[in-house]
């Protein structure tokens, strides 16, 4: 799927969630609740690929479970304090890929609203910035990362987003 289509998709998906779930998002309930909507109005547009909430599984790992690799720096910075191995455990808020190979992963979302603390909505990004890249081991290699932070309360119908390809965030302009 191209970089347009599924933009296109993805933009139709949050408007749908925009309108149908505003209530949701004014009564400023939980990500899970935000991510679980946007997964159920996104299948239809991506009816190839799996779609899957918080799915943490990693068919290439022993224990079946996805990682990442941080440097200890990028956690330092963010104001996280990094484990012994460097080693995450993470599971993302929404994939679209194809289950059990790690050779079609299409789209990794990220969810955070507003109120989320600045150091948890940094932490996505770094997350973002791996998983669409095969650096320090790392192997998902994501086409699109996308950060979304849904605007809740006061708020509700605003949102931000943010992409990431090859390990780096890139204006949407720039986006292959």
């Amino acid at each position: 799927m191209n970089i347009d289509l599924i933009l296109q998709n993805l933009n139709i998906a949050i408007n749908e969630l925009l309108e149908k779930e505003a209530g949701n998002l004014n009564r400023g309930l939980s990500e899970l609740n935000i991510s679980t909507h946007l997964t159920f109005y996104l299948k239809p547009h991506f009816q190839d690929y799996d779609v899957d909430p918080e799915y943490n599984g990693d068919i290439d790992k022993p224990n079946d479970r996805k990682a990442l690799v941080f440097a200890k720096k990028r956690i330092l910075e963010i104001g996280l304090e990094p484990n012994d191995e460097d080693n995450y455990r993470i599971t993302p808020d929404i994939i679209i890929h194809t289950r059990e190979t790690n050779e079609n992963n299409l789209v990794v979302i990220e969810i955070k609203k507003d109120s989320h603390s600045r150091k948890h909505k940094e932490f996505d990004l770094i997350k973002l910035e791996h998983l669409t890249v095969d650096y320090l081991g790392n192997h998902y290699n994501y086409k699109l990362g996308v950060a979304l932070i849904f605007g809740t309360k006061r708020n509700t119908g605003r949102y931000e987003i943010r992409f990431f390809q090859n390990g780096r965030e890139i204006l949407e302009e720039n986006l292959v």
